[in-house]
Order: structure tokens, then sequence, then C-alpha cells
């Protein structure tokens, strides 16, 4: 039943596809591309998008366990990365479905080692260094010590050392540089000492576009596959030739109703929008129950038969109310996109963010899964 629903996402897996490719331009031949399909692929789709990927990147990039494991189930053989690092009690899982993790403690890396042991097995783990952002890793300081640690436990292949960067979407480049400085120096320093230098990740979306140097031999783009940039910051990147990467998903749907409605009326819970003529507004079938943030109510646009009409009223569960006073010929039935083209028009991901004072992930992970996702081009 889901399919008759007329809010839907339409999916373009050639834009997906696109993106990747273009992707690769901006990198050395040689460095590895990690493609970050976490959240459901941002609410795209974590299968689709995966096997789409999986020809193209090296390697994939989940949150959590479940995330992986549902991937394997699909078939995905490509080499996944677990960014959001395992519970010792997930070892088994995690062995069993040939998964990668990050590591930044000595009792996950034991437990993984006794696990594959187990299930006569290597396991692949990536060493995590927290340069700043202060929640995941281990200092550069405890860094080779935890390195000689687990590589001296049975079964475990350190892959990758990895760090994450909290500020690379900011205007503001100085704590990036900073990270990235302690992090150059904790490998430095491991070089040194002659510890073998394995893969080596760091680069999210923003960085890889301002700091490349921090390449090294792969990168974790996330955003910039599904056609969105992360912030207003990255913008100026693509100034001169125009922005390169396509939008993946459109946020589609109908109007269920069109009503007169006289001026000085309240509109929608709370009246929190009054009619200040005579108007027409259509009832659209969508609502925060959909992910359509209540905060934006009466502060975005959608596009019908190729103009703007303001959303009006508080945003509903299950429905919307807009003001097609405007524009000739709206007809019960009509089309209206919420995120996406229509004609020459376009809403962005990124304009509902600034909208809703939010970012473009919450925009894009908000999509329920009530919504139907339409794939094209796959």
């Amino acid at each position: 039943m889901a399919h008759h629903r007329a809010t839907r996402a339409e999916i373009d897996l050639s834009a997906f596809r696109h993106n990747l490719q273009t992707l690769k331009k901006y990198l050395e031949p040689q460095t590895q591309v990690m493609a970050v399909v976490k959240a459901d692929a941002y609410g795209h789709g974590a299968v689709p998008c995966a096997r789409i990927a999986g020809g193209v990147a090296n390697y994939l990039g989940v949150a959590v366990i479940e995330e992986g494991i549902e991937l394997r189930e699909n078939g995905l053989s490509t080499p996944i990365l677990l960014l959001g690092g395992i519970f010792p009690d997930e070892a088994e899982d995690l062995v069993r479905h040939n998964l990668a993790t990050i590591v930044s403690t000595l009792p996950v890396a034991q437990a993984l080692s006794r696990e594959a042991e187990k299930q006569n097995k290597t396991v692949s783990v990536h060493i995590k260094v927290d340069t700043g952002m202060n929640r995941l890793g281990v200092s550069p300081e405890n860094l080779p010590a935890l390195l000689d640690q687990v590589r001296s436990l049975k079964n475990l292949k350190i892959e990758a050392v990895s760090t994450h960067f909290s500020s690379a979407d900011d205007e503001d480049l100085s704590i990036t540089r900073t990270q990235l400085e302690k992090f150059q120096t904790a490998l430095t320093h491991l070089q040194k000492q002659g510890v073998p230098m394995p893969m080596i990740h760091s680069a999210n979306t923003s960085a890889l576009f301002k700091f490349p140097e921090s390449h090294f031999n792969m990168v974790r783009p996330g955003l910039i596959l599904y056609g969105v940039l992360p912030s207003p910051s990255l913008q100026s990147v693509f100034e001169r030739e125009g922005n390169p990467f396509q939008p993946v998903m459109q946020w589609k749907s109908q109007i269920i109703l069109l009503k007169s409605i006289a001026r000085g009326q309240p509109v929608s819970y709370s009246g929190s929008f009054t009619t200040q003529r005579d108007s027409i507004l259509a009832t659209l079938p969508i609502g925060y129950a959909d992910g359509l943030h209540h905060t934006l109510s009466n502060k975005m646009d959608v596009l019908v038969r190729g103009q703007r009409a303001p959303q009006v009223g508080n945003i509903c569960m299950d429905m919307i109310l807009i003001d097609v006073t405007d524009i000739p010929g709206v007809e019960e039935g009509d089309e209206v996109v919420i995120f996406g083209r229509q004609g020459d028009q376009v809403i962005s991901v990124e304009e509902l963010a600034v909208a809703g004072k939010t970012i473009p992930y919450e925009i894009l992970c908000s999509v329920s899964k009530r919504v139907p996702r339409i794939y094209k081009n796959g």
C-alpha cells in the first residue's frame, strides 16, 4: 500500500553514481574512497545506494552493526566499516558478518580477538585517534601503546589509522587545521618509531575539498554523494565551475483538496497564520510524521506548476496547507515539490535547512520510513 501514497521520495540512482564518479576527479588515482551509507544512506536507502557504490568505492561506511548486517544480508561483499564502533557483546555478530570496526580501547580489541579466534577468522580494525572531537578515539599520546597492544592480539589486522574532524563544515578553518596537524604529528611519530603505516583516512566531505592534504590514501565522502552541500562555506569551492554534483532525492506530494478561504480566517492548529486576503489554500497529505519539521511552519515554500507557493499555518502530523492564490489553474491532484526541481524552479535541501535553522543532514535523515522511496535509473 505504501507505493500508493501521493507523498513520495524519488531517488535517482544515476545521480548517485555520477556523484561518486565526479568525486574521484578531485582525488589522486591511488586514493581510495569509503562511501558513507550510514543512516539508511542519509535517508536514500542503504541497500540500493550501496549496490551502486560497491562498483566504484573501495569501502562502505556505516554507523551501527545492524546497518552493516543489513548490507551483508542483501549480498554486499564490499568491505564495510562500522564508524561508530561496537560494544564487546557485538563482537560475535561483527566477526560472523565479516565487518570491520573502528577501535579506540583495548577491551573492545580483546573481545574481537577472542571472537575471531573462535570463528577462525581475521578481523580488520581501524584505530581511531581523537585529535579534538572529544567523542571517540584514543589520544595521540596513547596511540603507540594501543597499537602495540592490538598488534599483539591474535586474529586482528590493523588495517587503518583514522581521525574525525569536528568543524570541517565551518567557515573558520583553524580548528580543522589544528586537528590535522595533531594527526600528522602522531603519524610522523609512528613513522619514526618504525611502526608500519597502514591505510590512513580523515577527510569527510568538507575536508576533502578544503584540505587536500587530509586525503592521505582514503577519503570518507558522505553528504556530497547525495548531491547536497554540508554547509554554505563549501559553496565557494564551486563558485567558478558551478556545483558538479547532482541532488539524488526529490521529495514530492500532491494536492488532496483545494478550498477558498475568506480574508481574516485562522489556518491550521493554533491559528499561527491568518489569511490577509480572500485566498485559495491547498491541502497536502504530508506532515511532521513524514519528516517535515514542525519548525518549518510558515517559513518554507513548495513548488506547484513550476511556481513557488508559501506553506501556511502550523505543519500538522499528516498534512500541511499551502497558499496557491497567485498560481492560476491549480487543480486537485497536482504534483507539489517539497524539495527538488519543477520546471525552472528549484527548492534545495540546503534552503530548507536554513529556513528550519538546522543542517542539511537532518532534513534528509528525517524523511520517514512511511514515505515510499521510488527508485529510478538503478
